[in-house]
């Protein structure tokens, strides 16, 4: 998100495409899987253990109560399985090398995406230049795009929208598709994804409301901290809202959840406040910003592989804490990516969370804060 932000501010378009593989996980070709797990480095034990993890497995075809004979499988990684998504990963993880290097290209399991800033120059027929490249890259390896289920996602308020094509067929244009379980559209508003997380937990508030006998005060909480608190702060640092009308909607949920459990325990009515004190339970907005500060604190710290020279300015100005200086000026447009976000909330810590180097202390350092 941080190159679409920064490609946005300097104002730059942006073209995505979205990969779809047909069949991904079926379709990899086990002997091409080795020689590429060899290529990463991994020999030995481990080496033979994924080996024998892939290789020889049989299956029989069941109709009625009739089994076929047993049938070797020359190609797939298990579904379902822990190794299956990293073995996929091992399996692409050369595909970058082919891309040119004003293309950026993410991956992640059989998520692929492709997208390159431009300013209706020339600059996007590289990206359609790549696309052919990986069409040669899918039939050297064994895989298979599915034109129909690519898309295109343009960003940019003057975005021409250039056509793209992959196998002679063109890539369907899109205002809004999910990436990595977050929806993101064409003005990066995040409204869509913030609407379906609501629909759904009032919908599971509801459920569960109805469906649970238990007057048990504790337990409706667990059971809400479980099922419906997860899902409305699933990657809040990518779509943390800013605008006051998406926070209300979004605290309403937890609001309306803890007025109905009082409700239902037959208690008495009282603020929400007081609920939340009662049920140990934190304001959604907060939650949020702890967890922003707790991100900055782990890629500054050096406990994630992203390389926060390249995200964070760090001022030595004061001797006790790091303070953080914006990279550059931000835009209405820009002012929710986290990089820029979290950097006034930073620099309003008190010095003593500084003195930690645990993330775990450091978090539950600022909800004190917080709850205080």
């Amino acid at each position: 998100m941080d190159d679409l932000y920064n490609a946005i501010q300097d104002g730059y378009n942006i073209d995505i495409i979205y990969i779809d593989f047909a069949k991904a996980f079926d379709t990899v070709p086990i002997n091409i899987l080795l020689d590429k797990i060899e290529s990463a480095g991994i020999g030995g034990r481990v080496y033979t253990f994924l080996k024998n993890f892939i290789s020889d497995r049989k299956f029989k075809i069941k109709i009625g109560d009739q089994l076929s004979h047993n049938y070797e499988t020359f190609s797939g990684v298990p579904q379902g399985s822990v190794l299956g998504p990293l073995l996929f990963l091992i399996f692409i993880n050369d595909l970058p090398n082919e891309i040119p290097g004003n293309v950026g290209v993410k991956l992640y399991a059989d998520d692929v995406k492709l997208y390159i800033a431009h300013k209706n120059g020339i600059e996007r027929e590289q990206l359609n230049k790549t696309l052919g490249i990986l069409e040669k890259w899918t039939e050297l390896n064994g895989l298979e795009i599915s034109p129909s289920k690519c898309f295109a996602l343009y960003l940019g308020k003057n975005n021409m929208k250039r056509e793209y094509n992959i196998h002679g067929l063109k890539v369907q244009e899109t205002e809004c598709i999910r990436d990595l379980g977050i929806l993101i559209d064409s003005k990066i508003s995040f409204n869509n994804h913030i609407n379906m997380i609501i629909k759904n937990a009032y919908l599971k508030s509801s459920q569960i409301i109805r469906i649970i006998k238990s007057r048990n005060l504790n337990l409706l909480v667990n059971i809400y901290k479980t099922y419906i608190r997860p899902q409305l702060e699933y990657a809040t640092e990518v779509w943390n809202p800013q605008m006051k009308y998406q926070i209300e909607k979004i605290e309403k949920i937890q609001k309306l959840f803890t007025k109905n459990i009082y409700k239902k325990c037959g208690l008495i009515k009282v603020p929400y406040e007081e609920r939340l004190n009662t049920c140990k339970l934190e304001k959604l907005i907060d939650r949020r910003k702890i967890a922003d500060l707790s991100t900055a604190f782990k890629i500054i710290k050096g406990f994630t592989s992203l390389n926060s020279q390249k995200y964070f300015n760090l001022s030595n100005r004061s001797p006790r804490r790091p303070l953080l200086l914006r990279t550059k000026k931000y835009t209405n447009k820009t002012k929710n990516n986290f990089f820029q976000r979290v950097v006034n909330n930073w620099n309003n810590l008190p010095n003593e969370p500084f003195k930690i180097n645990d993330p775990k202390k450091f978090r539950s350092l600022i909800k004190q804060y917080s709850n205080d």
